[in-house]
C-alpha cells in the first residue's frame, strides 16, 4: 500500500492541504535556529481535522547541526510522537551544503532527544551527502520529470536510492504543488512517527471543498465521514456564528465520493460521504466568517443524536477590476468600465460610481449605474456573491479642469437610492486625469494608438482609441 502526500510552508494555500488526493500533509516547522513557520500550528491542526497523516520538517540552515536539531525539537515537542520528523537537506540558504557529516550529526541529536529517527529529504543528485544516515533513517527523495508536471499521476522514470536500501518517499512534482508518494501504509507511518506506540486507526474526517453562488443562492460542498454516523440517516449543513449562534440550516444531499473512499478506506461510509446543500443568502450571513457543520443525525429536524464535522467559510470577500478608463471627447465624458463583486452587496440594490479628488479629499461626481452581466467574472470568482451581475459602465462629466488632477474611481453598492445609507465600496487605484485632444475642426491632432474604431454620430464621427 502507498500514501500520497503534499508538503506545505507559510506561503501555501489551505486548498493544498484540503486536496482529497493527499492522505498526508508534511508541514514546515523551522529553519536554522531563528525561524518558525507562523502558520505551522494552523496547517498542522487543519490536516488533523481532515483526518490526514502528518509530518513536520526542519529546513537545514547549515549552522551548528546539534543546535538546529535542538531548536527543531524544542519548537515541536508537543507534536513528537504524532508526526514523522524530517530533515530537509537542500542547497538554497544552506551554509553547509556539500557536507557529508552535517545531516548525520543532526539526526543523531534528534534521535537522542526523542527516540525517533528522522527521514532525510534530498534531491537524487545529492544522495551522497546523506549516505552515512542510511542505516538508521528513511529516504524521501526529490526527482521530477519536469517542472510542468502538474498531476497526481506518477511519471514513468527511474529514481535512485544511493546507499539507502529503498526509497521511503518520492516527491515527483515541485512547481504548483509539492506532491509525493510514500511506499508505506498508514500503520508504518505511525510507527515511523513513534516506534513505541500502537497504530492509530483513522475513523473520521472531512473537508469543506468549496462554496459557490447562483444569484441569491449559496451552495456549500464537501464531505464528512465518521464511524459514529451509523444509524444516523439524516444529513444537515448548519451555519453558525463564531460564538455558536445558528444562522441557518438546510438538509444536505448525499454525494458519492469514490476519491474519499480511495484516500480513506478505513473510514466507514467514505464512499457516500459527500455533502451538498443550498441556502438563501441573507444579510445575516454577509460580512461574516461562519462555522459550517456537516451533521449526521437520527432526527428528521436535524437535532437528536448527532455526529458533527466542523469547517469555516469566509463571506467577507470582495474583488474588482477597472477594465477601461478613457475620455469620450464628442460628449465631454470620462467613461469607466469594469466589475465589482462583494459578499456584502446582498440587500444593497443601488449601484454607483463615484469620481473622487484624491488631493482635495472630496467627491466630485456620482452616477448611478446598472448591472452588466459578467460570465467571465462568475467563472473566475464563483465563491463571491452575485459575481455574474458585477459588471458596470458609467460616464462622468469631464472637461479641461480635471486634466492632470489626481482622481480615483469608487464603485459602490448601497441600500439607499442616493447612494448613502448602508454601503460597501471598492476604491480603485488613483490616476491622473487624462488629457483631452483638441477637436475644434481646425487643429490637426496626431496620436499613436494600439487600435481604434470609428462610429458615425450625426454629422460627426466618434473615434475610440486604445
Amino acid at each position: 500500500m502507498s500514501l500520497y502526500t503534499v508538503d506545505v510552508y507559510s506561503g501555501s494555500s489551505d486548498s493544498i492541504i484540503r486536496d482529497s488526493h493527499a492522505q498526508g500533509v508534511i508541514v514546515k516547522a523551522t529553519q536554522g535556529t531563528g525561524y518558525v513557520n507562523p502558520k505551522c500550528n494552523h496547517q498542522w491542526n487543519l490536516a488533523g481535522q481532515l483526518g490526514k497523516k502528518r509530518g513536520l520538517y526542519h529546513y537545514a540552515g547549515g549552522g551548528n547541526p546539534v543546535s538546529e536539531a535542538q531548536y527543531f525539537i524544542n519548537n515541536i515537542k508537543n507534536y513528537v510522537g504524532q508526526a514523522i520528523l524530517i530533515l530537509d537537506w537542500e542547497s538554497n540558504q544552506n551554509a553547509s551544503w556539500g557536507s557529508t557529516i552535517w545531516a548525520r550529526q543532526f539526526v543523531d541529536e534528534v534521535h537522542r532527544l526523542t527516540g525517533v529517527w528522522p527521514l532525510l529529504y534530498v534531491q537524487e543528485s545529492a544522495l551522497g551527502q546523506v549516505a552515512n544516515c542510511a542505516k538508521d533513517c528513511g529516504l524521501w527523495v526529490a526527482k521530477y520529470a519536469s517542472m510542468n508536471w502538474h498531476s497526481w499521476v506518477l511519471p514513468n522514470m527511474a529514481v535512485g536510492s544511493g546507499a539507502f536500501q529503498a526509497i521511503t518517499g518520492w516527491q515527483f512534482t515541485g512547481d504548483d504543488v509539492d506532491r509525493s508518494i510514500f511506499y508505506i501504509d498508514s500503520d508504518a507511518w505511525d510507527r515511523m512517527a513513534n516506534p513505541n506506540t500502537k497504530p492509530v486507526q483513522i475513523t473520521s474526517g472531512g473537508s469543506l471543498d468549496g462554496v459557490s453562488f447562483n444569484g441569491s443562492k449559496l451552495t456549500i460542498n464537501g464531505w464528512a465521514a465518521s464511524d459514529k454516523a451509523t444509524g444516523k440517516a439524516y444529513r444537515y449543513i448548519i451555519l453558525t456564528t463564531k460564538d455558536g449562534k445558528e444562522v441557518a440550516r438546510t438538509k444536505a444531499s448525499v454525494v458519492i465520493r469514490p476519491d474519499v473512499q480511495e484516500a480513506f478506506p478505513n473510514i466507514a461510509g467514505a464512499n457516500q460521504s459527500g455533502f451538498t446543500g443550498t441556502f438563501d443568502y441573507t444579510t445575516a450571513m454577509a460580512g461574516q466568517k461562519l462555522n459550517v457543520i456537516f451533521r449526521y443525525t437520527d432526527d428528521p429536524a436535524g437535532n437528536g443524536n448527532f455526529a458533527d464535522w466542523y469547517g469555516k467559510i469566509d463571506l467577507t470577500q470582495s474583488a474588482a477590476c477597472l477594465d477601461s478608463l478613457g475620455t469620450v471627447v464628442y460628449t465631454g465624458k470620462l467613461r469607466a468600465s469594469g466589475w465589482f463583486a462583494s459578499d456584502q452587496a446582498v440587500g444593497k440594490a443601488n449601484r454607483f460610481l463615484i469620481l473622487y479628488d484624491v488631493n482635495a479629499k472630496h467627491e466630485l461626481q456620482r452616477v448611478k449605474v446598472d448591472a452588466v452581466k459578467r460570465g467571465d467574472v462568475l467563472k473566475a470568482k464563483p465563491s463571491i456573491y452575485d459575481a455574474e451581475e458585477s459588471g458596470f459602465t458609467g460616464e462622468f462629466k469631464y472637461d479641461a479642469s480635471l486634466v492632470g488632477r489626481k482622481l480615483q474611481i469608487i464603485a459602490r453598492y448601497s441600500d439607499n437610492e442616493q447612494g448613502e445609507g448602508n454601503h460597501i465600496d471598492y476604491w480603485f487605484d488613483p490616476f491622473n486625469g487624462p488629457a483631452m485632444p483638441v477637436v475644434d475642426g481646425k487643429t490637426e491632432t496626431s496620436v499613436l494608438v494600439h487600435s481604434f474604431s470609428a462610429e458615425s454620430k450625426g454629422d460627426k464621427t466618434q473615434l475610440t482609441f486604445k
